[in-house]
């Protein structure tokens, strides 16, 4: 199954992510994405299905860190589950052994349509401006659009790269019993970030993400050098910077 004939790559659906996950007895997940590409739900959902219950980190632990945060994470750490839709230059920099790399690739049109409900929504974060900066970055592909679909063959580009390299399908999660249909997201969804029908929303989603914060900081193995040498890379190498490291 293939979302756009434009895209060679094969798909798999999250049952056959998680048979290769336990087949192949992997200890990690990193799930690679891009804004409004459904990453919220597939992660939240995806990671308890394969054990992480505990240890899963969404993208808000590493948003708006340096990329030598999230690659010392990888490096220092195992039995994690952890999802970004950032860092998309240096992705292929964090290989780790026994680790699944994901990549999560909705219909490219689906994606783009997601920006504009944002932009009527009111809660638009200027998510393909953040993206169109990496075109200078993949020099082969720069003229691909729209950028939805430069971002999947961006992951195209990269696959290869990973021993266990895979790309998840997200309409294959409209067999999961808590999927919302178009018609249910349209009238339900109200917020930038919300995983399941009536909840309370953005302040639902930050319940859930403070709890995970307080678990995550008592998981974390950084030591206050390492804490400081993070901040002190975000701060000389700001976004404007090098757009490289974000």
């Amino acid at each position: 199954m293939k979302i756009d004939s434009e895209i060679n790559v094969k798909l798999y659906s999250y049952e056959d992510v998680k048979k290769y996950f336990f087949e192949k007895k992997l200890k990690n997940v990193i799930l690679f994405s891009q804004a409004r590409s459904g990453s919220t739900f597939v992660s939240n959902v995806l990671s308890k299905e394969l054990g992480f219950d505990e240890n899963f980190f969404s993208e808000q632990f590493f948003i708006s860190q340096h990329f030598s945060y999230i690659k010392r994470f990888v490096e220092k750490h195992n039995n994690f589950f952890i999802n970004t839709n950032e860092f998309i230059f240096r992705r292929t920099q964090l290989k780790k052994k026994d680790t699944l790399h994901l990549y999560l690739l909705r219909d490219h049109l689906d994606i783009l349509n997601s920006y504009e409900k944002a932009k009527e929504k009111k809660y638009y974060l200027g998510w393909e401006e953040m993206y169109s900066k990496y075109r200078v970055f993949f020099p082969k592909i720069s003229n691909v659009n729209p950028i939805t679909l430069f971002n999947h063959k961006v992951w195209e580009s990269q696959i290869d790269s990973f021993e266990h390299g895979i790309t998840l399908s997200y309409e294959s999660f409209k067999n999961h019993p808590k999927f919302l249909n178009k018609e249910s997201r349209l009238k339900n969804i109200k917020t930038l970030k919300q995983i399941e029908e009536n909840k309370d929303g953005w302040d639902e989603y930050e319940k859930k993400m403070q709890f995970q914060k307080i678990n995550f900081n008592k998981k974390i193995k950084f030591n206050i050098f390492e804490k400081i040498y993070f901040k002190i890379r975000r701060i000389c190498e700001s976004r404007k910077k090098n757009r490289k490291n974000y």
